[in-house]
């Protein structure tokens, strides 16, 4: 029995920081991520055994994802990105001007990433943050990699998009006059 303690608190201390980045991005809430981490790490305590070792890193990430899903679903609160928002600008501010454009960079990162739907926001966190190959992404989420793929691709795109329009309303197209309206 002393040897399932050790590989479990081996599998803790690697996984749980992991689990509480990826739950916060997807729930939004520090403290809610933690309870959902913890609990994830109670049903790994639980069904160790029964859980091949190969598994137990796409296993945890799986039963948190799917936690965090229950957990929106209940709130239906959207997620905040922290660490990968934040390495998007690069170096730490030099001056307190571009701090400030950080800041709202980021709390606008946060917002557009929160639109996202669950799956392409939990296939990017998954990428970005966790730094999983598509193939351990598609593990986790259930899917294949194609899906992952798809999903990468989309989620990057509409927050491209979504950027560019936030920061330059004014060039956002309008709509073409009608035919045979007065010029």
């Amino acid at each position: 029995m002393p040897n399932d303690h050790d590989q479990f608190t081996y599998h803790f201390r690697e996984l749980y920081p992991k689990l509480c980045r990826f739950l916060e991005g997807l729930v939004g809430k520090s403290a809610c991520a933690h309870d959902l981490a913890q609990e994830t790490m109670l049903r790994l305590f639980q069904q160790s055994d029964l859980i091949p070792a190969e598994e137990i890193r796409f296993w945890v990430f799986r039963v948190a994802r799917n936690l965090a899903l229950n957990e929106l679903e209940r709130q239906r609160t959207r997620s905040k990105l922290s660490g990968w928002v934040v390495s998007l600008f690069g170096s730490p501010p030099r001056t307190p001007e571009v701090e400030l454009v950080q800041k709202e960079e980021t709390k606008l990162v946060f917002s557009l990433i929160g639109r996202l739907p669950d799956h392409q926001r939990a296939a990017l966190l998954l990428r970005e943050q966790e730094e999983m190959s598509y193939s351990e992404i598609a593990h986790v989420l259930g899917v294949t990699e194609s899906k992952v793929k798809i999903d990468l691709f989309r989620a990057r795109m509409v927050l491209r998009e979504q950027l560019i329009q936030a920061r330059h309303p004014q060039n956002q197209e309008h709509p073409p006059a009608r035919k045979g309206a007065a010029q």
